[in-house]
């Protein structure tokens, strides 16, 4: 969840930024560099949402953390949808 409330950050689960890994994941068909090799096709039943689309942080208006911040408490753990950047209810959008 992290990496999609911040995806321009590296580090969390994974070791490169989300941005990074969809970029990685396009050319390489892994999202870190380290896994070359070792990725899969999608499951049928892991289908991909249909609007879905790769992050723009020009056109996303994603959240960059500041430090000294404790965004534990900070998320929409009601509706965790609200973070997919690519849908009409992404809550970065509703907020500009």
């Amino acid at each position: 969840m992290a990496q999609l409330r911040f995806p321009l950050m590296p580090g969390s689960s994974n070791h490169v930024s989300l941005e990074q890994g969809q970029q990685n994941f396009a050319e390489l068909g892994v999202a870190e560099r380290r896994y070359r090799g070792e990725g899969r096709a999608a499951f049928e039943e892991e289908p991909r949402d249909s609007d879905w689309r790769p992050l723009d942080p020009r056109r996303d208006n994603v959240e960059e953390p500041e430090r000294g911040v404790d965004y534990a408490n900070s998320y929409p753990l009601a509706d965790t949808t609200v973070l997919y950047y690519w849908r009409k209810t992404y809550w970065r959008k509703l907020a500009s």
